[in-house]
């Protein structure tokens, strides 16, 4: 194993990629440089686009240059994420198993190598998604299904709009009175949606007043089903899902990792996931420790980007916005249940996978 010396923590980093998850606890850039370097050395890391000197930024500082600059879009992006790290710790407390995990989670959303632009005949960055077109292609019969939302739902705008394909749209929190696509309002399959800036659908879409959760019940008054109830109907490769349930998403994936037949029916997953959120519908896993509880959380997400392949997150774009010296000027800030060595909070960001068999 490899040991560096930091600012004035010790930190050790193995070399063994079973142990790539140990905690790498960074205090200043110079380490950062250092375990990078080590990284590469032994084609464990992923690529960095560009070393260069530090981008200093409201107490964050960067060592590389994200791959988009100079004109990024404030959208989910394509490639390896450029992070910063703070220049000095914000937070109250500083747990290691909060970095391990961090970092691992950080890991797994790395975008996959066989998603290339090439493979995927260009891609479309539109919000919290990264597309991958050649998920887009030569369908006739795909339908999306959309979890959560809120007011408006511009995920399935899109897919009725732009790629003309029915759409079903799931929640049971939001209130119709101020969702007209909850409320079935919304111009439905009515003609093209071109200019109109209003909630508008080109292909006809259907709403339920039900949330996404591990099986089919009733949980404090809200009516919930399962992801493999609504794709029973549903072939291989013909389906496009938006999950974005504030934390109820654990369980529903881990049901999905166990069943191939219903993986092998999603063409793209959209998510935002949420760490340590603690959602009514997985009250079952709330026992033991805060660490164990994200712990699980974190092995589904592993296993989720070893199933399919990632093709863009907004890990980078949430970065852009960080500002941990004008937030927590005087380290009274509470720590992020995960957090990166560099101390930037990955408890919930949105990430975009496509079907690993469209990019082979």
């Amino acid at each position: 194993s490899l040991r560096l010396k930091s600012c004035n923590t010790p930190t050790k980093l193995s070399s063994s990629r079973s142990s790539l998850s140990a905690p790498v606890i960074a205090c200043c850039h110079q380490l950062r440089m250092k375990v990078i370097t080590a990284l590469v050395s032994v084609g464990l890391a992923i690529k960095v686009q560009d070393l260069q000197e530090p981008t200093k930024r409201f107490g964050a500082t960067r060592m590389c240059k994200p791959a988009c600059a100079p004109q990024c879009p404030q959208s989910s992006r394509t490639g390896v994420p450029c992070l910063p790290s703070a220049d000095m710790w914000p937070y109250k407390t500083n747990q290691s198993w909060s970095i391990e995990l961090g970092e691992r989670i950080l890991m797994a959303a790395k975008p996959s190598t066989s998603v290339t632009e090439k493979r995927c005949k260009g891609f479309k960055l539109f919000g919290d998604s990264a597309w991958c077109m050649a998920a887009f292609e030569g369908e006739s019969s795909s339908q999306g299904l959309s979890f959560g939302i809120e007011q408006r739902d511009l995920w399935s705008e899109t897919m009725s709009n732009a790629f003309h394909m029915p759409t079903m749209l799931f929640d049971c929190f939001q209130d119709p009175k101020s969702s007209p696509a909850l409320a079935m309002i919304a111009p439905n399959a009515a003609g093209s949606c071109e200019g109109n800036p209003h909630h508008c659908y080109e292909t006809h879409y259907d709403a339920f007043r039900t949330c996404l959760g591990p099986r089919e019940e009733t949980v404090q008054g809200r009516k919930y089903n399962s992801l493999s109830n609504l794709l029973s109907k549903r072939v291989a490769l013909s389906t496009h899902v938006k999950i974005d349930v504030e934390g109820s998403e654990w369980s529903v994936l881990e049901d999905l990792l166990d069943n191939k037949a219903d993986m092998q029916k999603i063409r793209t997953l959209d998510m935002e996931v949420h760490f340590g959120f603690g959602a009514a519908s997985e009250a079952a896993h709330r026992k033991g420790s805060k660490e164990e509880q994200v712990t699980r959380e974190v092995q589904i997400f592993e296993k989720l980007a070893q199933k399919f392949a990632v093709s863009g997150s907004n890990i980078e774009t949430n970065a852009d916005g960080w500002q941990p010296a004008v937030s927590c000027p005087q380290q009274q800030c509470e720590e992020p249940v995960v957090h990166t060595h560099g101390g930037l909070p990955v408890n919930q960001f949105a990430i975009s996978f496509v079907n690993p068999t469209l990019v082979q």
